[in-house]
């Protein structure tokens, strides 16, 4: 072992690992602080963090024929350096890649990338480490066969047990990139209707008009039909109104203009028509179309109840008898005394 050597090595290592900063300091970080972006200047400062680390390592692999170690205690030396080594790279890289995606999306002004961003940081940084480690055992000879090997049983018995939730996560990427629906809007999926409160990587929370928080898996969500209202200008509705067959000619010819008056009346409408349809079984049937322009549910269900009281109300006024499923059986000798029976269906 010699001493002059070892400290040459020192001095060497200590003089590379001051002057790489020196040049951070004073030349890269100028260039850097020229350019429109700010990544480059997060990239130089990352690494410029990462460069005593590495001289020190640097420092210590110099020096590794200077102490004459054993066999075995050089190639555990060896192993450490490698370690650390990786692990300062592994760091490094992790930071500027995760840095990379999140300013990207972040560019994009789409707030949903930015999302997506922060739910593959950990997925990416997992990726990285993972690189990181099979590099390390590959450099330190170990056999990638067996290494695979290795990975692919224990991939098939993860995958088994993550099943659930890379199903959720999945379904939430594809809700944040196809945007079916975003915070705030309101949509209908099978029973519930009620308002996206937030989003979340395995469920979405939901507001339902009563009030009620109601979760629901994002599989779910994404498996199934959604209706969703937010882009809707106005909202069409049709219905059908039966009044009896007793009802008078006059009064058939008065209905249409009756309801149009109603519709008319009422605020955030606009009629469209209103036409005796149809000779139905128990009832003389009116189809009914008008729109409300708005994107409220709460509004258009509002405006329609209005509609459908006064109309009520109408009716009533004027004696107009509004049908429910009824039959009408002439018994046999009964023509002549023009009678009959109602019987309810």
């Amino acid at each position: 072992m010699s001493i002059t050597k070892i400290a040459l090595d020192l001095l060497l290592g200590f003089g590379i690992t001051f002057a790489t900063s020196l040049i951070f300091r004073q030349v890269i970080f100028r260039i850097t602080k020229r350019s429109k972006t700010d990544f480059d200047d997060f990239v130089a400062k990352t690494f410029s963090q990462s460069i005593i680390p590495l001289g020190i390592l640097l420092t210590f692999y110099l020096i590794k024929e200077d102490l004459s170690l054993n066999k075995e205690i050089q190639e555990g030396y060896e192993i450490v350096l490698r370690v650390m080594l990786t692990l300062v790279l592994v760091r490094f890289s992790n930071r500027v890649s995760v840095r990379f995606l999140k300013g990207l999306a972040r560019r994009t002004g789409d707030d949903e990338l930015t999302l997506l961003a922060e739910a593959l940081t950990p997925l990416i940084q997992a990726i990285i480490w993972a690189i990181g480690f099979l590099i390390l055992l590959q450099s330190m000879g170990v056999s990638m066969g067996v290494v695979w090997g290795l990975l692919s049983a224990g991939g098939i018995g993860i995958g088994l047990a993550l099943k659930e939730p890379a199903m959720e996560l999945f379904a939430y990427l594809m809700i944040l990139l196809d945007k079916p629906f975003t915070v705030g809007q309101f949509i209908n999926i099978g029973a519930v209707w009620a308002s996206i409160e937030h989003i979340g990587v395995r469920s979405t929370r939901l507001r339902n008009l009563r009030g009620e928080i109601i979760v629901m898996n994002n599989s779910t969500l994404t498996s199934g039909t959604i209706y969703n209202f937010a882009d809707m200008s106005q909202r069409r509705m049709i219905y059908k109104i039966g009044v009896t067959y007793n009802t008078s000619v006059e009064h058939m010819q008065e209905i249409p203009t009756l309801i149009e008056n109603i519709v008319t009346a009422v605020e955030h409408t606009d009629f469209n028509r209103c036409h005796f349809t149809e000779f139905a079984d128990s009832s003389l049937d009116f189809e009914l179309v008008y729109y409300i322009d708005t994107r409220d549910y709460t509004v258009a269900l509002n405006a329609q109840q209005e509609i459908n009281l006064n109309i009520m109300k109408a009716f009533a006024e004027r004696g107009i008898e509004i049908a429910f499923p009824t039959q009408t059986i002439y018994l046999e000798g009964d023509a002549t005394l023009g009678t009959s029976v109602g019987k309810a269906s």
